[in-house]
């Protein structure tokens, strides 16, 4: 979805003209503004929906949520929302989601579906009582659990935290080994909301999204409460700090207090709606709230967007470098030259947490190259970008090459321009990429970018903070790939080795975040935490499969994910996935190897296999057909409810297999000795053994001749190297 939806010209064979008056006449009112207002939006959602256009109601609804915080028009969307969903092509993502409130939160809970359908997920929602979110938490009997939720916000205030007042808090003595009066209320409090994250994730394993306190602005020590150790502004503050600190896998914050100061205190509350409806949130900045708690939840369940497209001309630089030349274009110096440096600034942050660039501009490559290297006010390098297309050809299919090359959706990518031509041709030929309304003036651009709440992310690991430099290779080696004569030549050309590894406390950070979000090849798209993961792999009857792959180009890091369980006589793939950035290697043939020699060493006949179809995974419809599975009936006999169309599949484990061989498998196995003694599970996870060829059982004889074992501490030093950079 992008930000403003269809518009009059957004009409082709594909989607053919409105023939409702109304319809056209609020169209031709849109196409006067780049960014129509919320009711304009809300008006046209609503005309279509009376038109029995679905897909044009849920457009223009989801439009309205970039416009401006109209609370009676949001409302208005919700509802169209609601009721033309069903009918349209489902979201990326679905969700149970229950609102938790310390307060009135029933307008936030009317408008949170809107703003999660516009972050990529389909959420339905459960809401508590008013103020009774710890009951709800600790009666196991409550509606909560019987909701079921796979998402619990806790929309909480400030005016329930349970700290003391200034005047209740004893005099701090100096007394030594005795604990700070402000410390100990402090750590009393975040303990009693990490208590609440642990019964929420130990009954029911739901994600926690947790709204940190926004504090009040009406503070009665003044300027001395920055000097008072015990004055509740500084505690709230000291408390927010610490949930960070504490908000581990499966645990997302909303930093109210930013949101805001960014509005301003005033404008965040208004003790109006609080004396008369106890509401903590002014109404009008409810869709504020909504829109930055769906990012959270879209973040803990794997749908941020994941890569930045910048054009160059007038967005990275001021002025036309074809036309100015090198020396002439703004970048540093004066106003507007330090205007887009402080852009270049914030760019380069989002890069070194994760977000992936890459450029998309109507230039001469040579000469756009030349300004990353030679231009002394350039913030950005060419090593911070992962694929540079500067070139004649239009946007749009510049924007798919660069998706394609990457291999990413193009509804992973957001794209930056100032001129609004270009910005309209994006929206109107390739809708799934989201496009960012820059203002005229650059001194406005960081501002616009920062308010752009998709980038948000669960956590970040080593393969994050590396990610450009991953992407990067990937476009070299699709250079690489349309040179070579045959694929199997490409690949072995690769120099690919794959290092099979265990699940311990240094890979399952990887490993859960991998399950939370891989969707294209994802056999059965279950979600789970990493405690979840970890209880699953701690029981003897389960393999963990992890994979890493290293070729000429780039360490890719931990990309493939298997997780198996015994079931009578046959291994049962439970999870089974890789990341997009190595589809098409091979790969998957090798894992499907090793999941076959695990089920041989734990004595088993055959290993079964499932595939539920998604929005996203027709990648993999073929893949067990592919490698010599033979279709079977599901485990009851019949068709799983939760799971329509998913299919079975059943292979022999002591069948021949041989997989293609054009990279080399190294197992670390976590079981193997170099004295040849058998050692138990992977440290920090027991029982997470590595499965496949070279663990215990499994005799060197009957490897592959690509496969070799390798002991596990060499990995080990390898993943807190990485973790490291």
């Amino acid at each position: 979805m992008t930000e403003r939806g269809d518009t009059g010209a957004e009409v082709g064979p594909d989607r053919p003209a409105p023939r409702d008056g109304r319809i056209a006449e609020l169209t031709a009112l849109a196409a006067a503004s780049e960014i129509p207002t919320a009711a304009l939006c809300r008006d046209l959602a609503v005309a279509h929906e009376r038109a029995g256009d679905p897909d044009g109601a849920v457009r223009w609804a989801l439009a309205l949520t970039d416009t401006d915080a109209d609370l009676g028009a949001w409302s208005a969307a919700a509802g169209v929302l609601r009721r033309c969903l069903p009918s349209v092509a489902p979201l990326p993502r679905s969700a149970r989601v229950a609102v938790l409130g310390s307060y009135t939160t029933s307008q936030f809970a009317a408008l949170l579906p809107l703003a999660a359908a516009r972050a990529g997920v389909a959420i339905e929602t459960y809401e508590c009582g008013y103020g009774q979110y710890r009951q709800e938490i600790l009666d196991p009997a409550s509606g909560l659990y019987s909701f079921a939720p796979d998402v619990v916000v806790l929309a909480v205030h400030a005016g329930e935290a349970a700290l003391p007042t200034f005047g209740e808090m004893p005099a701090s003595g100096d007394v030594p080994g005795t604990v700070d009066p402000a410390d100990a209320a402090v750590a009393t409090e975040v303990r009693r909301w990490t208590a609440l994250w642990e019964t929420i994730r130990a009954r029911c394993g739901a994600r926690v999204v947790q709204h940190t306190f926004a504090i009040p602005g009406e503070v009665a020590l003044g300027h001395l409460a920055l000097r008072t150790g015990g004055a509740r502004p500084t505690l709230l503050a000291r408390v927010n700090a610490e949930l960070g600190r504490a908000a581990g896998d499966g645990i997302g914050l909303v930093d109210c207090e930013r949101l805001a100061a960014d509005v301003g205190k005033r404008a965040w509350f208004d003790a109006r709606y609080w004396h008369r409806s106890k509401q903590a949130v002014s109404l009008a900045q409810v869709p504020l709230l909504a829109r930055h708690t769906a990012a959270v939840i879209g973040a803990q369940l794997g749908v941020s967007r994941k890569c930045l497209v910048l054009d160059l001309d007038n967005t990275l630089w001021g002025g036309v470098l074809g036309e100015e030349g090198l020396a002439g274009i703004a970048l540093g110096d004066g106003p507007v030259g330090e205007a887009f440096a402080a852009f270049q600034d914030y760019v380069v942050e989002l890069k070194d947490r994760g977000v992936v660039l890459a450029v998309c501009s109507k230039n001469n490559d040579a000469d756009a190259r030349e300004a990353f290297e030679r231009h002394p006010g350039m913030r950005l390098r060419l090593a911070d970008i992962a694929m540079f297309s500067a070139c004649w050809d239009d946007k749009p299919t510049q924007l798919r090459r660069i998706a394609a090359t990457l291999g990413l959706g193009l509804d992973a990518l957001v794209f930056v321009d100032d001129n609004p031509a270009e910005r309209e041709a994006v929206r109107q030929l390739v809708g799934e990429v989201d496009v960012l309304a820059l203002p005229a003036d650059p001194h406005g651009y960081v501002r616009a970018l920062a308010d752009y709440p998709f980038f948000e992310t669960a956590a970040l690991t080593a393969e994050d903070t590396a990610r450009t430099a991953t992407y990067r290779a990937r476009a070299e080696l699709a250079a690489a790939e349309a040179a070579a004569g045959s694929l199997a030549e490409f690949h072995r050309g690769l120099d690919m080795t794959a290092t099979v590894v265990g699940l311990d406390e240094l890979t399952l950070p990887r490993v859960a975040q991998l399950v939370g979000k891989t969707n294209q090849f994802n056999l059965t798209g279950r979600r789970r935490s990493a405690d979840e993961i970890a209880r699953l792999a701690a029981d003897p009857g389960t393999a963990v499969l992890c994979v890493r792959l290293a070729d000429r180009f780039a360490d890719h890091g931990l990309v493939a994910v298997v997780i198996a369980v015994e079931a009578g006589d046959a291994l049962t793939v439970d999870t089974w996935l890789m990341s997009c950035r190595v589809i098409g290697r091979t790969l998957e043939d090798e894992v499907a190897g090793l999941i076959l020699a695990e089920a041989r060493r734990r004595g088993l006949a055959r290993v079964v296999g499932e595939h539920r179809p998604s929005a996203k995974n027709a990648l993999v419809a073929g893949l067990y057909e592919r490698l010599g599975f033979t279709r079977v009936d599901g485990p009851d006999g019949a068709g799983d409810p939760s799971a329509p169309g998913a299919t079975h599949w059943s292979r022999a484990a002591d069948a021949p297999y041989a997989p293609p061989a054009l990279m080399r498998v190294v197992v670390a196995a976590t079981g193997v000795d170099p004295d040849g003694a058998d050692q138990a599970g992977a440290p920090g996870v027991p029982g997470a053994g590595v499965p496949g060829a070279g663990v215990p059982g499994v005799p060197p004889a009957s490897l592959p001749p690509h496969v070799f074992a390798q002991t596990r501490p060499q990995d080990r030093r390898m993943e807190r190297e990485r973790v490291q950079r």
